[in-house]
């Protein structure tokens, strides 16, 4: 099994643009790995008040041949 990490440090607000352009970057990177089986998807956070806020999308996979 592999996993590939996906970060983001700026907001998700913006008017959606910044969620949208976090969403193309896996969808791309998805459609570019046609031979892929998706396992397992996680979501995590983290930052505070002092810190812009880091999300993290983790894609579990198996490579299908």
């Amino acid at each position: 099994m592999k996993m590939k990490l996906f970060s983001k440090q700026k907001p998700l607000g913006n008017k959606g643009k910044n969620q949208l352009d976090f969403q193309n970057e896996i969808n791309d990177w998805l459609e570019k790995a046609p031979s892929i089986k998706v396992i397992s998807i996680k979501q995590s956070a983290c930052g505070g008040s002092m810190e812009s806020p880091q999300l993290f999308i983790s894609v579990w996979y198996e490579e299908v041949t």
